[in-house]
């Protein structure tokens, strides 16, 4: 049972999330997914390796495609509950899915699709519930509070928690993003240019042309592909 494997890790979570593991466990063991859930010495294994590692205490490996690439739960931090994927070529552990239920629910549609192909949660085209975005402000500002309260911050850990503010961010405060266009972190300036270029934001298109033009390399690039979707979505 899930809450043995979890009593292990001391990890302590509500009875309802480890029962929708469960009940989706059984449905795995009747039908073959792309995305499988792993046996819990392979999930012990993984995360105890994972666990050595700075920025990845607060997630616990949970499925994979055995490519490798595993699907985590935070099961504490600011992005508690949230699931995210753990890719071995390049690290981003922002949320993907508010919750458990709502993976597992969309794994369970579409059993043959892999991690890319599925429609996720974060960032989102659409504006969530009053109750929602009250919890993604709730996490955004936990996250904020440990990027200023924290002058020793891990460039790397720091760089995760702005990437998690990016994708927490509904699209009626993209204006709290522009700053990171500026950035000193290349990853961070290039992933702020696709998360804007993602919303089609129009209000950054001068600050998106500066960076195309005197941005780092890869902020460059991205901040070009930012501006081509927003020109086509003002075409269209």
């Amino acid at each position: 049972m899930f809450i043995d494997l979890f009593n292990r890790f001391s990890i302590t979570l509500p009875i309802r999330l480890v029962e929708e593991l469960e009940t989706h466990s059984k449905q795995q063991k009747d039908q073959k997914y792309f995305l499988r859930l792993m046996e819990f010495d392979e999930i012990i294994e993984t995360a105890d390796f994972m666990s050595e590692m700075e920025g990845y205490q607060d997630i616990i490996p949970l499925w994979t495609d055995d490519n490798s690439n595993y699907i985590g739960l935070h099961f504490q931090g600011a992005c508690k509950y949230r699931i995210s994927y753990i890719n071995h070529e390049e690290t981003d552990l922002s949320p993907s899915f508010r919750s458990i239920s709502s993976f597992i629910t969309k794994l369970e549609l579409h059993p043959n699709l892999d991690w890319d192909e599925l429609k996720k949660d974060y960032p989102s085209e659409i504006e969530f519930s009053h109750t929602e975005l009250a919890e993604d402000s709730i996490c955004i500002e936990e996250l904020n509070k440990l990027i200023s309260s924290n002058e020793l911050i891990n460039d790397d850990v720091r760089c995760q928690y702005i990437f998690s503010i990016m994708a927490l961010t509904p699209k009626r405060y993209l204006d709290s993003l522009i700053k990171y266009l500026d950035d000193e972190d290349m990853y961070v300036q290039e992933r702020a240019c696709e998360i804007i270029g993602f919303h089609r934001y129009i209000p950054a298109k001068e600050k998106l042309t500066e960076v195309s033009k005197n941005g780092m390399h890869n902020g460059k690039l991205a901040a070009t592909i930012a501006l081509s979707r927003i020109r086509e979505h003002e075409r269209t």
